[in-house]
């Protein structure tokens, strides 16, 4: 009788762990889509300076909330788990900017000069790890 109560204990003790790994890793993953789909909602779409502006904002915030680091020159460094990087390529440039110095000098002066400009993010990136996104790039638009 003993070893059947023993048993049934470690049955119960090997499902309850199963099923909070099961939760565990469902939460994970819906709170990579729920991260994921704000950004993916943009790929391939005509979007505005101020709509890429709020955009730069959430991922700036993103970055500072998650504790990732910057270089000497302000950027931040991609850590591998849940860094974004967002870099634009303007029109008149053959150049790639990155959104922190555009940050810095005021995200409002860009949504003013760019106000009658259309973007659109061409490409997404994702960190092999943790498969959140960690890079976005837009291009100006004609």
């Amino acid at each position: 009788m003993k070893r059947y109560i023993i048993l049934l204990g470690c049955v119960v003790v090997v499902i309850s762990l199963l099923l909070s790994i099961y939760g565990r890793y469902k939460t994970k993953m819906s709170e990579i889509s729920n991260n994921n789909l704000y950004y993916e909602d943009i790929y391939n779409k005509e979007i505005t300076a101020g709509d890429l502006a709020t955009i730069v904002n959430n991922a700036m915030d993103k970055n500072d909330r998650n504790g990732i680091s910057k270089d000497e020159f302000g950027m931040y460094t991609e850590n591998d788990m849940n860094s974004i990087k967002i870099d634009i390529k303007f029109l008149q440039s053959d150049e790639v900017y990155s959104i922190e110095p555009i940050y810095k000098n005021d995200i409002s002066k860009f949504v003013r000069i760019y106000n009658t400009s259309k973007f659109k993010c061409t490409k997404i990136d994702y960190h092999k790890k943790t498969k959140f996104v960690k890079y976005l790039y837009f291009e100006e638009l004609v």
